[in-house]
């Protein structure tokens, strides 16, 4: 009896782990197409540029067939037909996972162009890292616990740092409350 029911437990295990593999197996032959599919349109992209620059899209692709075609072309440096299709996927899926990583993507886009990829100057810098900390503050609100996203902002923050005060002037207490910490501070990291 004691044979038997070691033997039905080790079937129920291999038939568990079977399951797992087949799961396994299916998703992996999914992620296959995808990538087939994006290699295509990246070459497909690079071999027509004007295509690439359009953004040719269709909307019937699986929504990360899209979102890895809008990662190669921001790699690209197709920023206008990059932006839209991020866009699109932002307000598609706003909180599952896609959306989130089109929204920190097209955060990270307009960072790029701010920080000097932008041919228009100082004035667009400027909105196009602000554009970067909105889309960074966007995603911490859906998902507070996503530190690339923090650092990000924080670097973005570091390039355009933001007014305090809504009137310009410094607040009394606050000059006062300034400490300014002893250079051989052991407490800093």
């Amino acid at each position: 009896m004691k044979r038997a029911s070691v033997h039905i437990v080790f079937g129920a295990v291999a038939l568990c782990c079977a399951a797992v593999a087949a799961y396994d197996w299916i998703e992996l032959q999914r992620a296959e197409q995808v990538n087939r599919t994006v290699a295509a349109t990246v070459v497909a992209n690079k071999a027509a540029p004007k295509d690439a620059q359009r953004g040719v899209a269709s909307t019937d692709d699986a929504p990360q067939v899209r979102l890895a075609r809008a990662i190669a072309l921001s790699k690209d440096g197709a920023y206008d037909a990059a932006g839209p299709l991020f866009e699109s996927l932002i307000r598609e899926q706003p909180e599952s996972e896609v959306g989130r990583a089109a929204l920190f993507d097209l955060g990270n886009l307009y960072l790029r162009q701010g920080i000097g990829h932008s041919p228009s100057g100082a004035i667009e810098s400027l909105a196009m890292v602000d554009e970067a900390k909105a889309r960074y503050r966007s995603l911490l609100r859906i998902a507070p616990d996503d530190w690339d996203a923090r650092y990000n902002l924080e670097r973005a923050l570091w390039l355009a740092p933001e007014a305090r005060s809504a009137s310009g002037a410094p607040d009394v207490k606050e000059q006062h409350d300034v400490k300014v910490r002893d250079p051989e501070s052991k407490d800093l990291p």
